[in-house]
């Protein structure tokens, strides 16, 4: 092969595969936009049971449907023009017309099957459009066909519902009167025009000539295909078409809903009826990228008709659209690809030297390419910082180290009082304790849900945490979570707030305060329930609304928060009574010890990196309070007792993320050496987020 078609065919798939990743980045972004923070972790099961031989039957449907697409336009075409492109390249042109067709509100991607039949394959711009129209025409009619099946099977089992009904009668009127405009319409339209003369009119009579003509060559393309007698087979193919698509689609929701939602009707006129009105969503004549948010939103309406729970209508929906999507956009893509490289000659019409054009073109591709992967990656980065989709292994107990044992009850003598942190080695996260300083370990609670992030009352008699809203759910997430209250004296837990995170108690253990919804810190009354928003970033502190306000922390006396900022700004920082923002610096997990004396936080500084740092809330100088020994050196989840003499956290060997990472949890007794560090937990599972509580030391 010569070295400048290398060139060429290197230049063009750079070029096709540049602007199929950027689309897929586009995807990727558009559909972290278009779901409400909290129904994320719902997503992602979602996306962890589906099945694949589903997915696989949507593909296949796809692909039998752009076959049917192909033969139909192939016919049409043929009553009309003598030089048709082979099965084969009208095969490219409808994928890539399915792939295309969201991308402008309004349906207005069709275009880009005139566009690439007149540009890559000579065919008359007056036997495309006539094409086009015909095909949409019996799409329509088709629809009603299966309409019209769904109205007769809901009156004989269901009932009908009569907004139906209304549908099928709103698509007879839109095809009659595309009937009408498309023959007798566009004939009468042709001879009205040809009774003006434009001699005098200059350019402008020019063009009406030429739109003149064009409207009467789409006439008689228009008439030949119905003198063609090709009628039936159009139907056919058609209602084919149709079939397989919303087959395709009932796939899809069956990957969704079946695993996910056993009490969602799944009938399959049930299915049919909310896909048949998302797709009537996304044609309509709005703004949407890709569909995105029209879809859905008629979608939800129809299987709420049927129904559905609102939050499980949008999650199904939207799950369909992007699956769709997906699959759409890769047979489209590798479509365009090889219309690309076949019809590489036929649609460059920029008469530039060949060196010099496909330099520039080459050139363009390669930063195109660039672009599209390295958004691309940003985007897949943002979907990763979501957390985890699985939780991790139950793990397994360990043996401690030589004489670990005997070193740990030496150490923890004396010390009385409790650890508690959550842990997954039950399986799902729970709430456990350690006792001090028996050693004895107990498991607090059992739910199937995720718990994390306990925190002791001030009296010590009682603990908040964290529970999920699903099964499982990553510490990454803000906002699937509610806050639970349990009494340890009680052996009772109950829910003090719905849609919270991350809680602390207030220094007289009056009051809880939490994070909800990533930006907003909420305290909430434990004996009356009553709750009230004390900041929230976008408002009424000098915040964007982006910023999360990460395990946010009051001192003793209620007026100072603590807490890290990450989203739109990445710092540690003081938040006071008059909203004044002050950094502290980087690091996380910021917090007050006991008498609020002192900050302390994770940040750099350790001997092997991370160590936690301590740092006066008036100079902000900093010092190492605790740098970890040894090879569990990864240190996170610090928190000071209540005595302000005990400092337990979480570490690892290495592992960052917090709900599946190795760590574990070690206590130390603060001013004594590193060394007497104590090692409370030998177990594979992940273990986070300790809390410790003193009630005597001798």
């Amino acid at each position: 092969m010569e070295r400048q078609t290398l060139w060429r065919y290197s230049s063009h798939i750079l070029m096709t595969v540049g602007i199929s990743v950027t689309l897929m980045a586009l995807l990727v972004h558009f559909s972290l936009g278009s779901v409400e923070g909290e129904l994320w972790p719902r997503m992602l099961q979602v996306a962890i049971n589906l099945s694949p031989l589903l997915i696989l039957a949507y593909t296949v449907a796809i692909i039998l449907r752009t076959i049917l697409q192909s033969l139909r336009y192939r016919l049409i075409l043929q009553a009309s023009e003598t030089d048709v492109p082979g099965f084969f390249h009208l095969l490219l042109v409808s994928a890539c017309r399915n792939m295309f067709v969201d991308m402008l509100p309004a349906r207005l991607g069709e275009l880009s099957y005139v566009a690439m039949l007149n540009r890559g394959y000579k065919v008359a711009l007056p036997a495309c459009l006539s094409s086009l129209a015909i095909s949409f025409v019996f799409d329509l009619f088709a629809l009603g066909i299966i309409i019209v099946g769904i109205i007769a099977y809901q009156a004989i089992f269901l009932g009908v519902q009569f907004w139906v009904v209304g549908t099928l009668f709103l698509l007879t009127l839109v095809v009659v009167l595309l009937l009408l405009f498309l023959f007798p319409g566009l004939a009468t339209l042709v001879r009205l025009l040809a009774r003006v003369h434009t001699e005098n009119w200059g350019r402008l009579g020019r063009l009406f000539d030429w739109c003149r003509s064009l409207l009467s060559k789409i006439v008689q393309a228009l008439q030949a295909a119905r003198d063609a007698g090709i009628t039936a087979r159009l139907a056919l193919l058609s209602l084919g078409i149709r079939v397989t698509k919303y087959l395709g689609f009932y796939a899809l929701f069956l990957a969704v809903v079946v695993p996910n939602f056993p009490l969602i009707d799944r009938h399959l006129v049930s299915a049919l009826v909310a896909l048949i009105s998302a797709e009537a969503g996304a044609s309509m004549p709005v703004p949407a990228f890709m569909g995105f948010g029209t879809y859905e939103a008629a979608g939800m309406l129809a299987m709420i008709a049927l129904g559905a729970e609102r939050s499980a209508s949008l999650i199904i929906m939207f799950s369909i659209h992007i699956l769709s999507q997906v699959v759409d956009y890769a047979w489209g893509g590798l479509a365009f690809i090889v219309f690309i490289i076949l019809t590489r000659q036929t649609v460059t019409s920029v008469r530039l030297g060949a060196r010099l054009r496909f330099s520039w073109y080459g050139l363009v591709a390669i930063i195109v390419f660039c672009i599209g992967v390295a958004f691309l990656v940003w985007e897949v980065r943002s979907l990763k910082n979501l957390g985890a989709l699985r939780p991790p292994a139950s793990g397994h107990s360990v043996l401690p180290a030589g004489d670990s044992g005997g070193q740990a009850a030496s150490h923890l003598a004396g010390l009385n009082g409790y650890v508690v942190w959550s842990s997954n080695r039950s399986g799902s996260h729970d709430i456990w304790m350690y006792t001090l300083p028996e050693g004895e370990l107990r498991q607090l609670t059992t739910d199937s849900h995720t718990d994390y992030y306990p925190r002791i009352s001030p009296d010590g008699g009682s603990i908040v945490f964290a529970r999920s809203q699903e099964p499982w759910v990553s510490q990454r997430n803000y906002y699937a979570w509610d806050v639970m209250l349990m009494d340890l004296r009680r052996n009772t837990t109950r829910l003090l707030a719905r849609n919270g995170n991350v809680p602390t108690w207030s220094g007289d253990g009056r009051k809880v305060y939490f994070q909800r919804n990533g930006n907003q810190l909420v305290q909430v009354e434990v004996a009356s329930g009553r709750k009230a928003v004390v900041m929230q970033t976008g408002q009424d502190l000098p915040l964007p609304a982006s910023v999360q306000l990460q395990t946010p922390v009051l001192d003793p006396t209620g007026q100072v928060v603590a807490v890290t900022l990450r989203g739109g700004q990445r710092a540690t920082s003081l938040i006071y009574p008059d909203k004044r923002v002050v950094r502290v610096g980087g690091g996380c997990q910021l917090n007050w010890s006991p008498a609020g004396d002192y900050l302390y936080k994770i940040d750099r500084g350790g001997q092997r990196r991370n160590a936690v740092i301590r740092v006066d809330p008036t100079t902000l100088d900093r010092q190492v309070l605790f740098d970890p020994p040894g090879e569990y050196h990864h240190i996170y989840f610090p928190r000071v007792d209540n005595t302000d003499s005990v400092l337990v956290y979480g570490a690892s060997t290495g592992g960052h993320e917090h709900d599946t990472a190795d760590y574990e949890i070690f206590l130390w007794r603060i001013g004594t050496p590193a060394s007497d560090v104590v090692r409370l937990t030998h177990h594979t599972a992940n273990d986070c987020w300790p809390d410790v509580y003193i009630t005597g030391m001798r």
